[in-house]
């Protein structure tokens, strides 16, 4: 066992320490919270000033009375981007933090209580005179930011948390990720119907507030739960002082910081400097730190943190293209897909409930498949399985290529209705292949950190691990605010499969077959290479 690393709690549940499945509740609790947000968050954002949403499919619906700022779809999908790409930026804060101040046991709790406060921030800011208000709006984007610094500590800590149940060459790690990983789909499967069913049906702000009972849940299932199944699990290291209260009243202070730019303007000024040359400028520095990283790691450990970095890339490819689930997805789920199924309409924050269902139902059978194939010497290597997650992606986005073409928009009265929508087939099978390129990619990545990473540095390297997530979701929301130019003429792209259709969304989406797809055989031709970086080839 690497030292640093905690023994496997006494006794075992299903084959494993009984304090996984307590970090699985309170994770799933988590992502209630956090997807039960996102899955309200760019239709709220583009829903006007009047709250009257009218839908465009022939049967003419039309949704009460629950007004939204009335956004542009560029500016929501542009907040959608940096908001979830954040969110995965500040872990690696988190993770230094937790390894040097605080461990992973108080930060994980310092993170819950921002989140859980951030979500009534965002009930809050509906409420009475804040209703429409501009400050009402301020109050908005100060709830986001504390659950972007919350979820900073949150995310690195339990996922550590995970990997310090075994011990160093455990054969069931990968399974218990996969376990784990449930967790996490199932609170985003469930979140859906509460806070997706109440932002739509009753008010968005109660959508969003609902998402802070799920993070009050998981806070006391944890500590009920943790000095019974998790004792010595993420205690702070030796010798440091009390520092949670700072980080707590600190987040509150920095969010109220981002607020107070909002409201006076200046962060959309802020957000204009990432242009391409900021952009490559920073990408640059990033790449000079990471070999510097690399090169002053001992020798045994130089290359497996090389590969956590080469693979952080590919998973930013991955991400880039998967997340456009919460924006362009949903646009295109809300506007140009017939949701009708035997005559019922689905709301279309259920369909954010499709992927962790299918993750529900498909993660324990890879997790058997993995442990199945490494007793037999079959099992896919790390860079393998990313490959195959990139390509069951691109996949998913050629039948929503494929849906798109069947669209036909326009009358000679209304340029902008839907005359013949898409089948809910082709949603539904790009988010099945999604979800197993998923199962392939991103839980194997996790424990692969966990297996990769020197001891000394697993939380840190965590937290790097979800800078490539950070990439992919800004990037991917700066993107789908691109559909809007693309649709007016303004980008043009340099295929053409939308003529006929009055829709460019075949266009669009066939962006995301070419990156998916070609960056999972670029990864095939390089694991030759890959597999000498690695600590153990056959991870």
């Amino acid at each position: 066992m690497r030292p640093g690393l905690t023994p496997a709690a006494q006794g075992t549940f299903l084959g494993h320490p009984p304090g996984l499945f307590l970090l699985f509740l309170v994770e799933m609790w988590e992502r209630f919270s956090y997807y039960g947000m996102r899955a309200l968050l760019v239709l709220y954002l583009t829903t006007p000033m009047s709250g009257v949403r009218l839908d465009k499919l022939p049967q003419g619906q039309v949704a009460g009375f629950n007004p939204g700022p009335g956004w542009s779809d560029a500016s929501a999908s542009t907040l959608y981007g940096w908001y979830t790409g954040l969110a995965y930026l500040m872990p690696v804060i988190g993770g230094i933090i937790a390894d040097k101040l605080i461990g992973t046991h108080r930060s994980m709790l310092v993170g819950g209580i921002l989140i859980m406060l951030g979500h009534i921030a965002l009930a809050v800011s509906g409420m009475g005179s804040l209703h429409g208000a501009p400050i009402g709006m301020t109050v908005f984007i100060f709830g986001l930011a504390t659950i972007v610094i919350g979820t900073g500590h949150f995310k690195p800590s339990v996922s550590v948390m995970v990997g310090q149940l075994y011990p160093e060459g455990d054969p069931r790690r990968d399974g218990a990720f996969s376990i784990f990983y449930m967790g996490i789909n199932l609170g985003a499967f469930l979140c859906a119907f509460i806070c997706g069913t109440l932002g739509v049906k009753v008010g968005w702000h109660w959508g969003f507030g609902s998402a802070a009972v799920g993070m009050f849940l998981g806070l006391g299932a944890y500590l009920i739960g943790k000095p019974l199944f998790l004792k010595g699990i993420g205690e702070k290291p030796k010798g440091a002082g009390e520092f949670s209260p700072v980080f707590l009243v600190g987040g509150l202070v920095l969010a109220a910081g981002f607020a107070w730019l909002f409201h006076n303007n200046l962060l959309s000024g802020i957000a204009g400097l990432m242009n391409p040359l900021v952009t490559g400028i920073l990408g640059g520095v990033v790449l000079v730190l990471a070999v510097w990283f690399v090169a002053v790691q001992r020798p045994g450990d130089r290359g497996p943190v090389a590969s956590i970095f080469i693979f952080m890339l590919f998973n930013a490819f991955f991400w880039f293209a998967f997340e456009q689930a919460g924006s362009s997805m949903t646009l295109f789920t809300d506007r140009y897909t017939d949701t009708r199924i035997l005559g019922w309409q689905m709301p279309t924050p259920w369909f954010q409930s499709v992927n962790p269902a299918l993750i529900f139902i498909f993660a324990p059978l890879f997790g058997l498949l993995w442990t199945a194939l490494a007793r037999k010497g079959l099992n896919p290597s790390q860079p393998g399985k990313i490959a195959l997650g990139l390509i069951l992606l691109g996949a998913g986005f050629v039948l929503l290529v494929m849906g798109a073409r069947t669209i036909q928009v326009g009358t000679p009265t209304d340029p902008s209705a839907v005359v013949r929508p898409a089948s809910i087939i082709f949603i539904l099978g790009a988010y099945l292949l999604h979800t197993l390129g998923e199962l392939c990619l991103s839980p194997t990545g996790l424990s692969y950190v966990t297996k990769a990473a020197p001891v000394r540095f697993v939380s840190l390297l965590m937290g790097i691990w979800f800078i490539s997530s950070f990439i992919a979701n800004l990037a991917g929301g700066l993107v789908a605010a691109q559909t809007e130019k693309i649709e007016s003429g303004a980008v043009k792209l340099p295929w053409n499969f939308s003529a006929g259709t009055g829709s460019v969304q075949a266009d669009f989406f066939f962006l995301f077959v070419v990156t998916s797809i070609g960056a999972g055989v670029l990864i095939l031709v390089l694991t030759p290479l890959f597999k000498k970086l690695m600590r153990n080839p056959n991870d």
